[in-house]
């Protein structure tokens, strides 16, 4: 069971990491025609930067999600000069698990947000607001289960340290 998930998490991590490197050439890829169209032909395209927008947004809480699952996530670490480290492990499971709280909360409400946009219109694009606020919801997934991984495995690294201290 841990080997599939572990697997699964892999697939996963590959898939983000392609993803943001295609989210980054698109973002490079509309700036410069945008760029291109202004100075060269004196006007711009039309909707470049909604759509560069669009992918800024998406570039962005993909990018969370690859951070948080590098462990680099933001906290503040000063108070992990002084305790043990039995004790930042109890300390990051508890930060975790509030975050893990938090962004179940975020993904019932980003639900909600995607179901507005919806009916907005992004102008000059075929696009809805739907779109960029679905960002919202596949990061909320994506770090809930970063998080849910990353909470297993301490809990199975602070368990074999217990049962290793037992023997």
């Amino acid at each position: 069971m841990v080997r599939v998930l572990e697997e699964a998490i892999s697939w996963v991590r590959c898939l983000l990491r392609w993803y943001i490197v295609l989210l980054m050439s698109a973002l490079v890829v509309l700036t410069f025609a945008q760029v291109l169209a202004r100075y060269l032909i004196g006007t711009p395209f039309i909707a470049t930067d909604q759509l560069a927008r669009i992918v800024l947004v998406w570039l962005t809480f993909m990018g969370a999600a690859a951070a948080t699952d590098k462990g680099q996530n933001i906290r503040i670490a000063s108070i992990d000069k002084i305790l043990s480290e039995r004790a930042k492990t109890f300390l990051s499971i508890g930060f975790d698990a509030i975050l893990f709280v938090l962004l179940i909360i975020l993904a019932i409400k980003g639900y909600a947000v995607y179901e507005v946009g919806q009916y907005q219109t992004i102008l000059g694009t075929p696009f809805s607001y739907q779109v960029m606020y679905s960002s919202l919801v596949v990061w909320t997934i994506l770090m809930l289960l970063f998080v849910l991984v990353r909470v297993l495995y301490k809990l199975r690294v602070l368990g074999k340290r217990w049962l290793g201290e037992m023997d």
